[in-house]
Order: C-alpha cells, then sequence, then structure tokens
C-alpha cells in the first residue's frame, strides 16, 4: 500500500506555480551569474512543463543545484538562493502574514513567542535558549510525510539527497517570516535540512 502511495505521488503532474518557481530562478542565476553560467547551470529546464512529475522535477532540481555549486563561488550562491528565497516568500506570503497577525494579539514579543512555542505551526517545533530562536521542521512527521516543504522537491526519491546550497532558499523565507512577524532584523542560520540528509530541517534565528 505504501509504494503504492509513493507511485501515485511520483506521477502527479506539475501546478503552474511550480514552473513559474523554476522559471524564476533561472532568471535569477542569470541576474547575478549571467547569461553564460545560467545556460549551464539551468540546463534541461526548457524541458520542465505541466506534464513533468514531482520526481522528474525534484531530480532536475537536484542536478542544477548541482551545477549551480560546480559553477560559481559560495558567495554568488548564497546570493542566488537569498534572492529565491525572498521572492518565494512574497509569493507565499499567507503563513507570513498569518504570523504578523497573531503576534498583534500580544503586548511584547516575549508572550507571542511563548504562545508559538506552546502552539507552533503544523508540522514545526519551536524552542528558544536566551536571545536565539531554534525552529525545526520535520515534514517526514506529516501525513503523507515529505521530503520538503518546497513543492519542488516533494518528489525526491528517498535515496536522494539535495545540496544544502538549496536550503539558503528556505533560509531566506525564514528570515522573511521572523523580520515580518517581529517587525525587526534578524539574522538567520540554517543548521539542517532533511534533504541534504538530516532527519529535520532546523534554523537557528538570533533575535538581536
Amino acid at each position: 500500500m505504501h509504494d503504492a502511495t509513493t507511485n501515485k505521488n511520483r506521477r502527479i503532474e506539475m501546478t503552474e506555480t511550480d514552473v513559474r518557481m523554476i522559471q524564476q530562478l533561472g532568471k535569477t542565476v542569470e541576474h547575478i551569474a549571467e547569461k553564460t553560467a545560467r545556460n549551464h547551470i539551468m540546463q534541461g529546464s526548457d524541458q520542465v512543463t505541466r506534464s513533468s512529475t514531482k520526481e522528474t522535477i525534484a531530480l532536475f532540481v537536484r542536478d542544477t543545484m548541482d551545477r549551480l555549486d560546480s559553477t560559481v563561488d559560495e558567495q554568488t550562491r548564497m546570493r542566488i538562493m537569498h534572492s529565491c528565497g525572498q521572492h518565494c516568500a512574497s509569493v507565499n506570503n499567507r503563513v507570513i502574514d498569518a504570523a504578523k497577525l497573531r503576534r498583534k494579539k500580544f503586548k511584547d514579543v516575549d508572550a507571542f513567542l511563548k504562545a508559538e512555542q506552546r502552539k507552533p505551526m503544523k508540522g514545526t517545533r519551536l524552542s528558544r535558549e536566551g536571545t536565539i530562536l531554534y525552529q525545526s521542521y520535520v515534514p517526514l512527521s506529516l501525513t503523507p510525510p515529505m521530503r520538503c516543504y518546497c513543492s519542488l522537491l516533494r518528489g525526491l526519491p528517498k535515496d536522494s539527497s539535495v545540496s544544502l546550497t538549496y536550503c539558503h532558499c528556505s533560509k531566506a523565507f525564514v528570515q522573511k517570516l521572523w523580520e515580518s512577524a517581529l517587525g525587526r532584523s534578524v539574522k538567520v542560520d540554517l543548521l539542517q535540512s532533511v534533504v541534504a540528509g538530516d532527519s529535520e530541517c532546523k534554523f537557528a534565528i538570533h533575535l538581536i
């Protein structure tokens, strides 16, 4: 039954939003790393269509990250994925808007954070140590379990992993989420990633 469900999920086709996300990645690579690098890094992107399966697109993203890692320096990679994360946050802003509304219910940040720890968003866990908030994402705990909250990697086979580079997109999303909710700048560190081989995704949000 589990295998049948897995195979069914792998046949699910992409959405138009997924296609636009791939296109946006290509535009960002070209803008930051120039067209020559984009042509190499994004090779095969013209084959990404609404009829592509989730597994096909996840493997495409995996291979794209490998080419990104081998083509440009670390600073450029981080700029590219940070920009992608900011764009993702602007498009998928419902969770951010919801966090901002929840914050308004509390008189101060400490009360808000305590409430968030007691009742974190589904599939997440929060803990705090002084001025550092640790946010863990546990997509494998959901029903059905996922490799990643990002729709582009939900079809990633169990025996495959993706470069940690990709998760700097999520790092930028997390930064935008907490800066919007708290109304001030925060620093975020990426600590763990499920698609890179860890059991959960984990970020450290430095509150000051």
